[in-house]
């Protein structure tokens, strides 16, 4: 298992490479703790063994509780696993709307193959191959974050409310 206790969100620059499933989860985690204003994340499905967790589902909470300024954009390409099988993100975010917003991509990006995570516009996790559990990320590392926040701002432009993810379940 990773060692994460010596990175600090906004301090430490650092690649932090890793291929092993249980690492990511902690990585992502880890900076999810961390944050204190906003996440983004951009995924094919929002992997259910990275994502739903109950761990994750508190620190996103946390987050978004925490500040009328805080929010969580979740841009998805296939949005239907988190509605058949449930997700904890996906009913935290129907719960907290005005936090939490998620849209699904536009027809002229599904052939994107990276998942990236963006925290507090200093750091990231980039997973190249959503197949594969091999990702990388930094802490503290302001220009790359700053490329990916780029092209998060234009997925999320361009990206599509589907009134799936809004409606409560009754």
């Amino acid at each position: 298992m990773i060692d994460l206790t010596s990175q600090t969100l906004g301090e430490t620059d650092q690649l932090i490479e890793l291929d092993i499933r249980e690492d990511l989860r902690q990585l992502i985690l880890t900076m999810s703790q961390q944050a204190r204003h906003r996440i983004l994340i951009f995924s094919h499905e929002l992997d259910h063994s990275l994502f739903d967790t109950d761990e994750l589902y508190e620190a996103v909470k946390t987050l978004a509780i925490a500040s009328h300024r805080t929010h969580i954009h979740i841009i998805v390409q296939n949005a239907k696993p988190m509605i058949q099988k449930g997700h904890r993100l996906l009913s935290l975010a129907r719960r907290i709307s005005s936090h939490i917003k998620l849209k699904v991509t536009a027809k002229e990006h599904k052939d994107i193959l990276e998942n990236f995570i963006i925290f507090d516009d200093r750091a990231y996790i980039v997973q190249n191959n959503p197949d594969r559990f091999k990702a990388y990320g930094n802490f503290y590392e302001p220009l790359k974050t700053r490329q990916l926040s780029e092209q998060f701002d234009e997925l999320w432009a361009r990206g599509i409310i589907d009134s799936s993810l809004r409606r409560l379940s009754l």
